[in-house]
């Protein structure tokens, strides 16, 4: 967004305004100095102007010239002063403008909105403010206030097309739909045989958004439909997304109930992409043979005729054709020719199977494929032979058949070593069997064999960061960055906000810090009862190192979930321009999909990640620190008293080195490289909520918010009220006779003892509920201290839960010795790489 902007016409406030014509010809200079981004001279001339007293206007300018120059703090001073010498919003119109850009470009945009429409409440005549106006309301989601600002701006500017479309796109989010569609008719009216050829894409897409308004007006309407029709056949040739046409087209038919008319334009969707599933399916519904196999497997034989190099209609069948004879014959058909060319994708092409007919299919594959395999001779069919190991490996690695799969990616990697593809099937099934150094170094191992393949590079990095391998992984990340005056590519990987590797290594960090915290908490105990002073410096300077190691890598952790957090916000930030962009490049479609992308932006599966790891170390510095606070001597159990240490010359020069390695930012712009100042935050849950929680929680639906991570929180914020809406909610997405249901209840009972701290009411709230929604529980326990609520859950429950069981643990409300027994027996049931991980950073 331009900073610059010209019109500012208005006499500046105050003692300024009647010092003469000199005065304010000079502040008009300083403003035009400001405008050509001549921040120097304009400061030099206000401070001369200041020597004879200050304005509001003078002072905000001033904070901008210094804000430009990069001197933000001095700038938030004067802008500050300014705002403080106005009474309200009673200031010249230009200096509520100047304040307004300030707020913007600051990204404080409630409070830009205000000062721009003071500007004009207060005599501006620059029209321009309306477009800023119509930006900002668009960004904060005040749509029926942008829709006031884009109808000012088109009334003072309709000679642009620009303007038309952003009045039509804010018609219809608020609903104004036949304004809307108006509104772009009333356009085309006007630009009818003016258009040059480098218009015409712009007039396509409003053509086509026009008729998107016209469908949604519609409904199933039948009269409207065929309206929105005739539409389409009037604007065809002028549209150059067929695709979207045609899909317009047979999605109006089948609402009319014309199935036969869709039935042929999905015929000609299929004939121009014939490798697209969905218009199968598509298809299948317009001719009304869905639920009818031998109908269906008749069509997809046809079509197999029609199109023998595409996948689709020899895949189609394999999801329901029920004869197992029929379907072996089928499957083979499909996979052979594949198998034989050499295609690496032929088990990923099926996998979808594995799921959805897991027992039937891999029988059956297993069958075809084995056998195909024994037929082949490793020196005269060399590719069908490796590929088909390749295939089996993958197969019986789906099945958790480890070794199997192994000795098949063995075979294939005997006969031809310089496949990349097989280390890195290898390693993932050394992965899955939980040998995750081993896992990585194979997986390096392919990547050695192609160094320039930037793939394979990014796959060793993730396998050594889930091995715990920073700095190898680190090492091998930074062959592929700039590390312009860095030792390494992390501040690199920062700046192109590489997410997938940001918050790995997160997890990596906090997975180092559990380790070393175990570690620690043995060497104090063998500390303490050590009777012998021997190598007593030795061991001394061991705790400080492992101290250290504690606080580095959660620091380090939660510095790394923050980035994430960080990106995001910046994402959000960033729609601020497409507000007015995409009006300007007429994709209006577009527009509405960004719209509706950011409504969901902190619901993301990257962002979400992020927030639950972070969660973790804010939800154990808040009960670490309320055991402190509840334990008599100010020590709580396992936890260590922090005590001030003298840091010796070998530690300082040991975390300066480590300082280059693990910097994310400029040096001039990291003030906490560790992370130790957001650990040190005395209100953990505060700084969760600030940083994460909030913003996903305004806007995760219902139906897929971890009901869980709610529980947590507001259990441990004493929101008993909140708590129940969480459990709630998670019992009617989920079962709610689950384990973890039954865990949650559990919980909340015990919330709400007498001896329980809280809230009165808040207890007498969530036990109301409780007994309405929840009448099973046996309340009538809730006081009594004998009563077993662990055996309960596990009679009543699925003890086996191991989700159920991490969360009791989590809660520390239950006996850990039993609780321990109990996940012990459940990830029996689990992979060893989620056995090994619960032992070691669970328990």
């Amino acid at each position: 967004m331009s900073r610059r902007r010209g019109g500012m016409k208005g006499k500046p406030a105050g003692k300024a305004a009647g010092a003469g014509k000199d005065q304010h010809g000079q502040f008009l200079e300083a403003l035009k100095l400001y405008e050509g981004k001549q921040y120097k001279k304009a400061l030099k001339m206000l401070d001369t102007m200041m020597k004879k007293g200050s304005t509001p206007d003078m002072l905000a300018l001033k904070g901008l010239c210094f804000y430009y120059q990069g001197d933000k703090t001095d700038a938030a001073g004067y802008i500050k002063q300014s705002v403080a010498k106005i009474e309200g919003t009673k200031a010249s119109a230009i200096c509520c403008h100047l304040l307004g850009i300030y707020m913007r470009t600051t990204k404080e945009y409630p409070d830009s909105i205000k000062w721009f429409q003071a500007s004009l409440d207060n005599g501006s005549t620059n029209k321009q403010i309306y477009r800023d106006l119509a930006t900002l309301h668009s960004q904060v989601g005040d749509f029926k206030a942008a829709l006031v600002a884009r109808k000012k701006y088109w009334e003072a500017f309709m000679g642009y097309r620009a303007n038309w479309t952003s009045l039509a796109v804010a018609q219809d989010i608020n609903g104004e739909r036949q304004q809307a569609v108006n509104t772009l008719s009333q356009f085309e009216k006007l630009a009818e045989g003016k258009l040059g050829e480098a218009e015409m894409y712009e007039n396509n897409e409003c053509l086509i958004y026009k008729n998107d308004i016209m469908y949604k007006a519609a409904g199933d309407n039948p009269d409207k439909l065929k309206n929105v029709l005739h539409h389409l056949d009037d604007i065809e040739a002028n549209v150059y997304d067929k695709f979207g046409l045609l899909e317009r087209k047979a999605s109006i038919y089948m609402k009319l109930g014309q199935l036969k008319d869709a039935s042929i334009v999905y015929r000609t969707l299929i004939k121009r992409n014939p490798d697209n599933f969905k218009y199968y399916k598509l298809l299948e519904v317009s001719l009304g043979i869905s639920g009818n196999n031998k109908l269906k497997k008749a069509l997809y034989e046809k079509l197999a005729k029609f199109y023998p190099r595409c996948e689709a209609p020899k895949f189609m069948p394999l999801t329901f054709v029920q004869d197992e004879t029929e379907l072996s014959k089928l499957l083979g058909e499909y996979l052979l020719p594949q198998l034989k060319r050499g295609v690496p994708a032929t088990f990923s092409n099926i996998k979808v199977l594995y799921s959805k007919r897991r027992h039937v299919v891999p029988k059956l594959v297993e069958q075809v494929v084995t056998k195909y395999l024994s037929e082949q001779d490793p020196k005269e069919q060399p590719i069908p032979y490796i590929w088909s190991c390749y295939f089996l490996a993958q197969h019986f690695l789906n099945l958790r058949q480890y070794q199997t799969a192994q000795e098949h990616i063995d075979r294939a990697l005997a006969h031809t070593p310089t496949m990349v593809e097989f280390y890195i099937l290898k390693g993932r099934i050394l992965k899955h069997t939980g040998q995750l150094e081993q896992a990585a170094e194979t997986v390096e191992e392919g990547r050695k064999l192609d160094l320039q393949d930037r793939f394979i590079n990014c796959k060793t990095v993730k396998y050594y960061l889930r091995a715990n391998m920073v700095d190898k992984a680190v090492d091998v990340a930074s062959l592929f960055t700039k590390n312009d005056e860095s030792v390494n590519g992390v501040k690199d990987l920062h700046l192109v906000e590489a997410s997938w590797f940001i918050v790995e290594q997160a997890e990596a960090y906090h997975r180092l810090h559990v380790s070393a915290q175990k570690k620690l908490a043995d060497a104090q105990a063998a500390a303490a009862t050590a009777t012998t002073t021997e190598g007593e410096d030795s061991k001394e300077t061991d705790l400080r190192e492992l101290e250290w190691s504690v606080e580095k890598y959660e620091g380090l952790a939660l510095k790394r979930f923050h980035a994430i957090s960080k990106f995001y916000n910046q994402f959000e930030d960033d729609q601020l321009d497409f507000h007015s962009y995409c009006m300007r490049k007429g994709t209006p479609r577009a527009y509405l999909e960004m719209l509706e992308w950011g409504k969901r932006l902190y619901t993301k599966p990257m962002y979400t990640r992020a927030m639950n790891g972070a969660a973790r170390i804010y939800f154990n510095l808040h009960d670490r620190s309320l055991k402190r606070h509840q334990s008599a001597d100010g020590e709580a159990d396992g936890d260590v008293a922090k005590k001030p240490r003298k840091e010796t010359a070998s530690m300082k020069k040991r975390k300066g080195e480590e300082k280059k390695r693990v910097l994310a930012y400029p040096a001039e712009e990291e003030t906490d490289v560790f992370g130790e100042k957001l650990l040190a935050t005395k209100e953990p849950l505060a700084a969760f909520n600030d940083a994460f929680y909030a913003k996903y929680s305004a806007q995760a639906p219902d139906s897929e918010r971890n009901h869980i991570l709610d529980f947590e929180y507001q259990y441990r914020t004493g929101k008993l009220a909140l708590c129940l809406g969480a459990l709630s909610k998670y019992s009617k997405v989920h079962d709610a006779k689950s384990a973890v249901t039954g865990a949650m209840a559990v919980a909340l009972v015990l919330a709400t003892k007498e001896s329980a701290p809280g809230d009165k009411i808040a207890k007498m709230v969530a036990t109301k509920g409780l007994e309405t929604d929840f009448s099973q529980l046996p309340l009538s326990e809730r006081d009594n201290e004998s009563f077993d609520w662990l055996s309960y859950i596990c009679d009543n429950y699925n003890a086996t839960d191991l989700r159920a069981l991490l969360f009791m643990q989590h809660m520390d409300l239950f006996d850990a010795a039993r609780l321990h027994e109990l996940i012990m027996k459940a990830i029996q049931q689990e992979e060893p790489v989620t056995q090994n991980a619960v032992l070691q950073y669970e328990l």
